[in-house]
Formats: structure tokens, C-alpha cells, sequence
């Protein structure tokens, strides 16, 4: 009776350390899976910042170009306006 009982603590124990292997393995998997996720989500992170420096540069220089369109606009309109006053002074 008492090898029966040894025999059953015996594989009790291997039962219980097979079942820690495997929760182990199964959490270290999830682990690296976890890890790969983590750093492609670091490289989308980097990638969409740079994307928005890019645009931040490209809409810098839209506002440029229309500032000075803008401008241009604003000076010939001047023009015409101080034109069409000396032709209603004459």
C-alpha cells in the first residue's frame, strides 16, 4: 500500500511540474508575441511621426507660397483700385 502511495505522490509531482513546463511555455510564447507586437507598434509609432514632420514641413510651405500669392494679389488689387480712382478724378 505504501509503493501504491509513493507511486501516486510520484506522479503527482510530474503531473503538477509538466503542467508548470507547459503554462510556462505557453506564457513565454505569448511573451514573444507580446514583444513583436510591441516593437512593430514602436515602428508604426515612428514611422507616423515622421510622416506627420513631413507634413508639418509640406504645409509650412503651402502657407508660404499662398502668404506670398496672397500678397501679390492683395498689391495688384491696390493697383487697380488706385488706377481706377485717378480715372474717376480725371
Amino acid at each position: 500500500m505504501a509503493i501504491i502511495a509513493s507511486f501516486s505522490t510520484v506522479i503527482g509531482f510530474v503531473g503538477i511540474f509538466i503542467k508548470m513546463g507547459r503554462e510556462k511555455g505557453a506564457s513565454e510564447a505569448y511573451q514573444k508575441e507580446m514583444r513583436r507586437d510591441i516593437d512593430n507598434n514602436a515602428k508604426d509609432i515612428n514611422n507616423l511621426g515622421a510622416k506627420v514632420n513631413n507634413m508639418e514641413v509640406e504645409n509650412t510651405r503651402l502657407i508660404t507660397t499662398l502668404s506670398n500669392d496672397l500678397t501679390w494679389i492683395k498689391a495688384s488689387l491696390t493697383k487697380i483700385d488706385d488706377k481706377l480712382s485717378k480715372k474717376k478724378g480725371e
